[in-house]
């Protein structure tokens, strides 16, 4: 999955957000958190808490997630692809 830039690289600004809103959900310190810190396992995140992650990159990022995308953002890498790629379809279908 692209990161929505053309050097393949990561947009910072979209991946400490995310970190802050999981941070905040999940009651840790934002420096707890790492690209691959598991949500479930490591920061002990519950299902509500996933729909709550989910909620709050809705609204923070104006997108549309499928709840069936909770499967995959275990960590925050998948987090951020999952978020990206729903900008970029939110983008697309604005056009």
């Amino acid at each position: 999955m692209t990161t929505g830039h053309e050097d393949g690289g990561i947009d910072a600004g979209i991946r400490d957000e995310i970190r802050r809103i999981v941070a905040d959900i999940v009651e840790v310190d934002v420096e707890e958190i790492g690209w691959n810190s598991h949500f479930w396992d490591e920061l002990k995140a519950d299902s509500l808490q996933g729909i709550e992650i989910l909620s709050a990159l809705e609204r923070r990022f104006r997108i549309t997630i499928e709840q069936s995308a909770l499967a995959v953002m275990h960590d925050v890498q998948n987090t951020y692809e999952v978020v990206v790629a729903a900008l970029a379809a939110a983008r697309a279908g604005a056009r």
